[in-house]
């Protein structure tokens, strides 16, 4: 689904997002992040790969978490990998 987001998630967070980025700037730079039910408030999430494996169901990915402060600046950021 997103074929070059892998490649370019070390280079994205170690020279393009910084803490104190606005959620503007982030949007600008990343497009509008996904919208997912499980995630704490003031957090946002890039999905940045996932594999289903030989079914429908995910078995494993990463994620791009962005944490936002009550002003919308950006606090932290981290990548997650998950496996099912």
């Amino acid at each position: 689904m997103y074929a070059n987001r892998e490649s370019m998630i070390s280079d994205l967070m170690e020279n393009h997002l910084r803490q104190g980025m606005t959620y503007q700037e982030v949007v600008e730079l990343l497009g509008k992040p996904e919208n997912y039910a499980n995630i704490e408030s003031n957090t946002i999430a890039y999905e940045i790969m996932v594999d289903y494996g030989w079914d429908i169901d995910p078995v494993k990915g990463k994620t791009l978490y962005i944490e936002l402060t009550n002003d919308s600046i950006i606090k932290d950021f981290r990548l997650e990998k998950w496996k099912h």
